[in-house]
């Protein structure tokens, strides 16, 4: 038994909830099935202490003494105890949600004919919406509910003639319909992005058009322009206008949604700017960098008060690009607890290792490095990454050609990275192996110099497509081309112009 549904999902709740769930099972109302709550008070003694208390046959003599053990017995008693836990949290996310307990009260009223309590709570209910302070799916839903009653309750019951609560209505429930339309086509058309797949997105295009037809009618619905906005940028990546359009919505508006839809709305914004990194435009690196500034200062960027390892080593690379050691030092060291327990000691010395790889202090970035353990695939890749710069730095060419052909097969021989990914890798350690071949090669007379060899590779590397860490490849390459690679790309330029 101890392995079983009913004993992990219990497990499973939080301490407060679970003796939440012990009131709810004692409750006469919601429970009158005695067994049950003799079940649930012996799971809660031995529940993580004595795992052999929990054995099928124990549990059946402590709730049917002296009967002959029935399998089927103990069964029906835990079924309903796992139907209580069901409603229990169903019961929980009842409570949770804003409103919900008023339309229903407000239903209830209708439907049994108690005109006087209807309207009582119905100017209750019309407080409550004026005060609330977001305008997101829930406000548009809240008012179509409460308008779906009481529209057709006046329609029937008082003034058939006046008809302006039913356009009311079907004006809330075309607004709710385009902001859920809107915001889920956002969460489609990333996700089509990140898979490269296609998706119906039925009539989207039509609601698209009659939007920017009758914008003057939702010039108020923040929220359904903001999730407009968030959808162009999506689609048409390369217009900037759209981005900005959202930045600005989200300075001057984000207070407007809960914080749970805020974190979704800065999430949109901070992958904007990262696809557009990707494609080699590097002054959205600070305006990722920002972005990033403003969640910790607003928490948004917290889940349930916890740091996202990989958010925190994107804020440790970008504040290390952008040359704000001090900052990010600060940072690594003040928003180390606030990572989850399991990853938090290798998130930190991994990122303490690139933080000192890029103030050029190799020997303490190693010692970070010899301190990571490979917790998954990511981990390993990025590690590899970061020594293989290392050893760079530190002219350890043995060590460099080594590593690359040992990460090399361990790229091509993982079964957990896709095709498409290992390509990015393998392009990337091919590119690194010219590096330093070029590197190593004596100066030669008659043929290319060793900066015109690295300006050659640089040019290859930006017109290749498929590959990671092209930051550190043509940083590289154009550190150790200098002035070559600068007159080779003025010829370009002036042969380009001529043309």
């Amino acid at each position: 038994m101890q392995d079983s549904k009913l004993i992990k999902n219990i497990s499973d709740l939080p301490a407060k909830a679970r003796q939440r769930f012990k009131v709810y099972v004692n409750s006469p109302y919601f429970n009158q099935h005695e067994k049950t709550i003799v079940l649930l008070d012996y799971i809660y003694k031995y529940l993580g202490t004595n795992p052999k208390k929990l054995a099928r046959e124990v549990v059946f003599k402590k709730l049917f003494p002296g009967e002959t053990y029935s399998e089927q017995l103990l069964f029906n008693t835990m079924s309903s105890l796992k139907k209580l836990l069901h409603g229990f949290l169903a019961q929980q996310r009842y409570e949770e949600q804003d409103f919900v307990e008023d339309l229903f009260l407000l239903e209830s009223t209708y439907y049994n004919n108690q005109f006087d309590l209807l309207k009582n709570r119905a100017k209750q209910l019309d407080r409550k919406m004026n005060k609330h302070p977001y305008q997101d799916a829930q406000h548009y839903y809240t008012q179509f509910k409460y308008l779906n009653v009481m529209a057709y309750y006046k329609n029937q019951h008082e003034d058939r003639n006046k008809a302006n609560l039913l356009q009311q209505l079907t004006d809330k429930l075309d607004r709710y319909f385009m902001l859920e339309k809107l915001r889920h086509s956002c969460q489609l058309t990333a996700h089509e992005i990140l898979s490269n797949s296609q998706f119906d997105y039925s009539f989207l295009d039509e609601l698209i058009a009659y939007y920017l037809k009758e914008k003057d009618r939702f010039e108020d619905d923040t929220s359904i322009h903001l999730y407009y906005t968030i959808l162009m940028s999506l689609r048409d990546d390369d217009n900037p206008a759209y981005y900005q359009d959202l930045k600005l919505l989200l300075q001057e508006q984000v207070h407007r949604f809960s914080p749970h839809e805020q974190r979704d709305l800065y999430s949109y914004a901070n992958n904007y700017c990262v696809r557009q990194i990707n494609k080699g435009a590097q002054n959205f690196q600070k305006e990722l960098f920002e972005l990033y500034q403003a969640g910790l200062s607003n928490e948004l960027i917290f889940t349930n008060g916890l740091l996202n390892e990989w958010n925190y080593k994107n804020i440790t690379v970008l504040g290390c690009i952008l040359g704000e050691f001090e900052w990010t030092e600060y940072f690594l060291e003040n928003y180390k607890e606030r990572l989850p327990e399991k990853p938090r000691e290798n998130s930190y010395n991994y990122n303490m290792a690139h933080l000192n790889y890029s103030k050029q202090r190799y020997n303490e970035a190693l010692d970070h490095l010899l301190l990571v353990r490979f917790s998954d695939v990511t981990y390993h890749l990025n590690y590899n990454n970061l020594l293989l710069a290392t050893y760079y730095a530190l002219g350890d060419t043995e060590a460099l050609m080594s590593l690359i052909d040992t990460f090399r097969i361990y790229v091509i021989r993982n079964r957990k990275m896709t095709n498409n990914r290992k390509k990015h890798y393998t392009n990337f350690l091919r590119f690194a192996k010219k590096i330093t071949i070029a590197k190593q090669q004596p100066r030669s007379y008659g043929g290319p110099s060793k900066e015109e060899k690295f300006a050659q590779l640089y040019l290859q590397i930006k017109q290749s497509t498929n590959i990671v860490n092209r930051y550190w490849l043509e940083n590289t390459c154009r550190s150790e081309a200098g002035e070559t690679l600068e007159q080779l790309l003025a010829e370009e330029n002036a042969n380009s112009s001529a043309e």
